[in-house]
């Protein structure tokens, strides 16, 4: 829960360029997205305040809110130890030395001071402009006090949501299947690959996990009856039940408005796309060809499926109407591209490619112009299954950049990349979830 504090927002710093819009929306600091001129904004992130018992929260609530504002690829987060300003200084711009931030290149300066209230921490969250020497943001922001972490998300959050108009997505989760101890593990991560916790734990194989839109189910492929079934693990209760009764189906994913799940299903050594309603009823078959067809992925709209087909002779990506009409391909380019996923913007499909080398990529290629950019190159033998952040701004994928296959959250450009949850034993196929509710 939010409780604005402030009067609304005056006009600040414009960074690049301000987007066009009424005035009255121009009263907001605005990063522009996707500029060719973009660079990352300067900002200060002062130690948070905290008394008593929020003094540990205080800290590791700053720690996180640096972290993710790092990851987002908008800021250039300074390094406090290079801090000029008194700590002690108060939180009204009339008592804040601007000068002494300036003088470390900060653009902009954040401040909180967290206190307890019931079963809540509150962090005061102030944000200024600091070359106009004014505040922009103050904002109460709540979460349960014994999850800090989840703290500093939230205030991530509305940081971002300042200087984009966008929603953060730092309150979102990350799932992921590890393989150790000869156990195949479902593993939920916090959109930093860090709190890891384990969902689901089994000796039979699990793969391709899939969020229902409403971030309430999981969607798996088990092989609990020895053969590949679609599975949904609710989340309120770990509750594992089966979908469908089609024999041999996998990569199951919901469709944007979660009325509906397509998957592939494989007879006689000939695999097909299908859909089906949520439920696991009404399943019908989408593509008939004599080819490998498969891996499902659903466009924003709800209106096309991303797949894959090595119908001309190789895998290749392949876009149809969600009826299973007007199929056309859409890479040209490689000879062994797979794993489609749709982003959220609907502008760009990632996909994994891999080259001559053996060696495997993540890309990117518009679903209308056919504009591929490549996002990896001489960064590990397998950089692979791309899943976007619900707001389509970033990717994560699996990486073995480091020795074991970790994942790395990217923009779009694949200029800026970050490992994350390293350390944790080898994970695969991840999954970013949608928007907490």
């Amino acid at each position: 829960m939010i409780r604005r504090l402030s009067a609304p927002l005056l006009a600040v710093l414009a960074v690049l360029a301000v987007l066009a819009a009424p005035a009255a929306a121009q009263e907001r600091p605005t990063l522009v997205i996707g500029s060719p001129s973009f660079q990352p904004l300067p900002i200060a992130v002062a130690d948070f305040a905290g008394e008593g018992e929020a003094r540990a929260a205080a800290r590791e609530t700053t720690e996180v809110v640096r972290g993710d504002l790092a990851l987002s690829g908008l800021f250039d987060v300074l390094d406090p130890k290079g801090f000029l300003a008194d700590p002690a200084e108060g939180y009204a711009a009339s008592s804040i030395r601007f000068a002494r931030w300036a003088d470390v290149g900060a653009d902009g300066l954040v401040r909180a001071r967290l206190r307890r209230e019931g079963a809540d921490a509150v962090a005061d969250l102030h944000v200024y402009e600091v070359r106009a020497g004014r505040e922009t943001l103050a904002v109460a922001v709540r979460a349960p006090a014994a999850n800090p972490r989840a703290l500093g998300h939230r205030v991530a959050d509305e940081i971002v949501r300042l200087y984009t108009r966008e929603r953060g997505v730092f309150s979102t989760q990350l799932a992921a299947i590890r393989k150790a101890r000869g156990l195949f593990e479902l593993v939920l991560f916090d959109a930093d690959g860090k709190n890891p916790r384990v969902l689901l734990s089994e000796r039979s194989i699990l793969l391709t996990p899939s969020w229902r839109p409403d971030g309430k189910e999981l969607l798996l492929t088990s092989y609990r009856t020895g053969r590949p079934e679609l599975w949904a693990l609710r989340l309120s209760d770990r509750a594992f039940r089966r979908l469908g009764d089609v024999p041999n189906a996998m990569g199951g994913v919901y469709s944007p408005d979660g009325t509906q799940i397509a998957f592939t299903a494989t007879e006689g050594g000939n695999s097909d796309v299908w859909v089906m309603a949520a439920d696991g009823t009404g399943a019908r078959k989408l593509t008939r060809e004599p080819a490998l067809d498969l891996s499902p992925s659903w466009s924003p709209d709800g209106k096309r499926i991303a797949f894959v087909s090595d119908r001309a002779g190789t895998p290749q990506i392949y876009v149809m109407a969600s009826d299973g009409g007007g199929v056309r391909r859409l890479t040209f380019q490689g000879n062994y591209n797979q794993t489609p996923q749709w982003s959220p913007r609907g502008d760009l499909v990632a996909f994994t490619a891999r080259d001559e080398r053996k060696v495997f990529d993540v890309f990117v290629i518009s679903p209308d112009s056919g504009k591929i950019d490549r996002i990896t190159q001489d960064q590990g033998r397998t950089n692979e299954e791309p899943t976007w952040a619900p707001n389509g701004r970033l990717l994560a994928f699996k990486s073995d950049r480091k020795g074991a296959a970790l994942l790395v959250v990217s923009d779009p450009r694949g200029d800026r990349q970050t490992p994350v949850a390293a350390g944790v034993g080898e994970l695969s196929a991840p999954a970013w979830g949608p928007f907490a509710e």
